[in-house]
């Protein structure tokens, strides 16, 4: 695989060279001089002159990378109320995990997972490192309102910022203080009772201006829309209460503080506190939910130019960020296990050769035979009135059926028993697998603890410009996280580092005119994994009439979480073989920047191919550990799921001596290798009061597939058929990965008539985007042989999304617009279950149906915006 992905860039730079060898002649030496010139001042990004771009982003570009520059008057003009909204709408090949508008969302590039996708907000990574609670988010604590601008490194990019970059960075940079006295302030509403407030003033603190700081805030509240249908909710669920609203809140304060050494110096530090707070209950398990996480993050960042030659800058962060939740679940009326029975009862069992009940039909024969023994479940021994939730929805909880005496009453005596299968009440969720077994996300200060974990690093960076041939940049970065959590959760008081030394030879090769190449290494030291070593390459050529072409490729990783790595217990990391994933990554284009009249442009064909190795995934404890052979796995099963992954044997024996339950989950490396390829076109064009952005991606995300070759199985049966699963689930030996848009466009278009009016379009066309039914489900078949859970298209939808800017005040200070999302009223997903297992529904508990059952999944998609609007205004000072 490295071998075919080396051989490709070999391919890739001799195609650059090849093609510059037959152009250089043409070009005359004093053009040559001259563009490389005008280019060193100002380079052309995406066709546009572009002098507020980082020299980071101007020296990727020089070097072979493909950057795209979002500015803060494309996200104004989109309205965008979180960044996972701007996102979707702007970021080239961007797909969205999750549902933005719900304060949970990843961001992907290019077909890869979200652990290969590395946000950075002035330099600090907003990246999940684990939570014993659940993950964290910490895209969601970007505020729109503050975005200056988002620069987008796309290929491999660990080298400068360390793992978790192997498909791309997303740089966003935010508003600064600069000496001068300036502000804003807005307020916004509108569709599902949405309503904010936000501003910022910056302002000098010295006559000279040289110190500044900058305070804003913004508070937003959204009941939001209707995220899953009511048909997607399991019945016990439903009949609880969970069918609820989604409402997000978001509220932060911070602070910026500038100090300008000197005309070669500058000292920035930042401090913000921002509270995420949302429901998200979900159709298959959670009747209430609530989720309260804050993110305070601290930045201090220096630059320093010692000479027109040589320059450092240094970034630097600590962030701690935490959650509690409220959880309530369904607790349901379940078949007595024998050994609950009282003595006698057993007795009575043994004697008429009962070892188990396997279902609830079972359990009410037997009962009946037996004198006072309930039937089902007694929660109010003292009455037939009040107890468990009598007004419970639809009347679940009160006996309904005309032909018993206790008809109208409610459930919970031992003559009114709760019948097995149906809701008794709720229940808090408790502790986590390595708890002290109180519990952590019920209500009050007793039973409801935080989790979360404490992130800090610093990254500096050295360039050094020998002459006009040759640079060299060398860093060192050293990041480091640990656990913050509540004790009750049980997790071992570690902390994973990372130390890493980088070095980049940079050369504009005098073999060809415009030739710029870069060499780059990296090595990372790292404490609670193997150390990893990465390398980066990049070429870039320019051409003569604006032409150019460029490549660049290597190796990148992505560090595992807390929790994958096991840190739990007193003394021990319980997962010591879990391996990073690692990434190979070539990133390839050949384009043209130009000028037509008073036009500029740049068009660009471009080609990105992905290898993801060794990946993180999740297994059940007893579905692959030798030692909890047994009911619901055999041996032969177990043996069969170890050998698609890593086998987790040291988990597995600390696991079998701590009585671990098999239900809970192990993180493990699989054996599968992610394959990524796809073709890329864009366009950036200015013309006159039009302006544009445009992106089609093409995009193969390709996994094994798990349901290649399996015989298929009868519906409800584990009957195993003489004919492989049809379709393409059984006859192709891979498949698109989940939640991978075959192909996307996207584009932003804007006309700007006068200097008061701005019309802006940001279409979406989307295509094929599977959730694929789980393996067990994807093989059931009908009596005519024809799947019964099939894979879901959730994609091939065009969602359209619009605004209109008005400016007036004689500086253009004020400022009004009206945004309207899928203005066609598209109805799509977000995103897709392929098959939610309905554990809590009637039938499922007493034992009706099971996993070899088509009708114990379900499938539901998390809803898109319905067609919306809203007004913002805001004022300039």
């Amino acid at each position: 695989m490295i071998y075919d992905l080396r051989k490709k860039l070999l391919w890739s730079v001799g195609a650059v060279l090849v093609s510059a060898s037959f152009a250089a002649p043409v070009m005359a030496q004093t053009e040559a001089a001259e563009e490389d010139e005008a280019r060193l001042s100002t380079v052309l990004v995406e066709g546009r002159r572009v002098d507020e771009a980082t020299p980071l982003a101007i020296d990727m570009v020089q070097f072979g990378n493909q950057v795209q520059l979002i500015d803060a008057e494309k996200i104004e003009t989109g309205g965008f109320t979180n960044f996972g909204e701007a996102a979707a709408g702007l970021i080239r090949g961007a797909n969205i995990g999750y549902s933005p508008d719900e304060g949970e969302f990843t961001i992907r590039i290019d077909g890869g997972t979200d652990r290969d996708t590395l946000l950075l907000v002035d330099g600090v990574p907003y990246f999940d490192r684990s939570s014993p609670s659940e993950d964290l988010w910490p895209a969601t604590a970007i505020d729109p309102r503050m975005i200056d601008s988002v620069e987008v490194y796309r290929g491999g990019q660990s080298l400068y910022f360390g793992s978790n970059g192997g498909l791309g960075v997303v740089s966003v940079k935010t508003k600064e203080p600069d000496g001068t006295k300036k502000g804003q302030i807005g307020v916004y509403g509108g569709s599902f009772k949405t309503r904010e407030i936000y501003g910022n003033v910056s302002m000098p603190i010295d006559a000279e201006g040289k110190h500044s700081f900058l305070v804003y805030g913004r508070s937003y509240h959204s009941d939001a829309h209707e995220l899953f249908d009511v048909s997607a909710f399991g019945d016990n669920v439903l009949a609880l209460g969970g069918f609820q609203p989604y409402p997000y809140d978001f509220n932060s304060l911070g602070a910026k503080y500038l100090w300008q050494i000197d005309a070669t110096s500058e000292l920035r530090l930042g401090a913000s506190f921002s509270t995420i707070d949302f429901h998200d209950s979900f159709p298959n398990s959670t009747v209430f939910a609530q989720n309260f996480t804050e993110f305070p993050i601290y930045t201090a960042n220096y630059e320093k130019s010692f000479s027109d030659n040589f320059r450092i800058e240094v970034d630097s962060h600590w962030q701690k960020p935490q959650l509690k939740n409220h959880e309530v679940l369904a607790r349901v009326c379940r078949t007595p296990r024998l050994q609950d029975l009282p003595e006698n009862v057993r007795a009575l069992a043994s004697e008429q050769g009962i070892t188990d009940f396997a279902s609830a039909a079972q359990f009410e024969a037997f009962a009946a035979t037996v004198p006072n023994l309930s039937a089902g479940c007694v929660t109010n021994p003292y009455g037939t009135t009040g107890g468990a939730a009598t007004s419970a929805q639809n009347g679940w909880m009160v006996n309904q059926d005309p032909n018993s005496p206790y008809f109208g009453q409610a459930y919970g005596t031992v003559q009114n028993p709760f019948p097995i299968g149906a809701p008794i009440g709720y229940m808090v969720e408790t502790t986590t697998s390595f708890g002290d077994n109180t519990p952590v996300k019920g209500f009050g200060s007793t039973d409801n603890r935080r989790s979360g974990y404490i992130d800090y690093g610093i990254n500096a960076r050295g360039t050094y410009r020998l002459n006009d041939l040759v640079e060299v940049v060398g860093g060192l970065q050293y990041t480091a996280y640990e656990d913050a959590s509540d004790d009750s959760f049980g997790v071992k008081d570690t902390k994973v580092t990372t130390t890493g030394v980088y070095g980049d030879l940079r050369l504009s090769l005098p073999v060809l005119e415009g030739l710029n190449g870069s060499f780059a290494i990296r090595q990372d030291f790292n404490d609670g994994f193997d150390d990893q070593m990465i390398y980066k390459v990049g070429l870039r050529q320019n051409l003569p009439a604006g032409f150019y072409a460029r490549a660049s490729g290597g190796t990148s990783y992505s560090a595992p979480k807390i929790d994958e790595i096991g840190a739990y217990g007193a003394n021990q990391n319980l997962n010591p073989g879990l391996e990073p994933q690692s990434v190979e990554a070539l990133n390839a284009g050949f384009g043209m920047d130009g000028t037509f009249g008073d036009a500029t442009f740049n068009i660009e064909l471009g080609y990105f191919q992905t290898d993801i190795e060794n990946l993180f995934g999740t297994r059940s404890v007893e579905s692959v550990c030798l030692q909890y052979e047994g009911n619901p796995f055999d041996l032969d099963i177990i043996n069969r799921n170890r050998e698609n992954i890593v086998p987790p044997d040291a988990f597995c024996s600390t696991a079998a001596s701590s009585g671990l339950d098999g239900a809970e989950v192990v993180a493990v490396n699989t054996r599968a290798i992610q394959e990524i390829e796809g073709f890329t076109v864009d366009l950036a064009f200015d013309y006159g009061a039009f302006s544009g952005d445009l992106s089609y991606t093409m995009m193969d995300s390709l996994e094994p597939n798990p349901v290649f070759g399996l015989p298929a199985r009868l519906d409800g049966t584990t009957t195993d058929l003489d004919f492989v699963t049809p379709g393409a689930a059984g006859s192709d030996e891979k498949r698109q990965s989940g939640e991978r848009p075959e192909w996307t466009l996207s584009a932003l278009l804007t006309y700007k008539p006068t200097e008061q009016w701005i019309f802006a379009l940001n279409p979406r066309l989307q295509g094929a985007e599977w959730a694929h039914a789980p393996t067990t489900a994807a093989r059931l078949v009908d009596a005519d042989g024809n799947r019964v859970v099939d894979d879901v298209n959730f994609g091939d939808y065009f969602v359209l999304n619009g605004s209109i800017q008005y400016f007036f005040g004689e500086d253009r200070q004020h400022r009004i617009l009206i945004r309207g999302v899928n203005l066609l009223d598209e109805g799509y997903y977000e995103r897709y279950s392929g098959g939610a297992s309905l554990t809590l529904d009637r039938a499922v508990v007493r034992g009706e149906i099971g996993v070899n059952d088509s009708a114990y999944y379900r499938q539901y998609g998390w809803n898109g915006k319905p067609r919306s609007a809203w007004v913002q205004y805001e004022y300039r000072f």
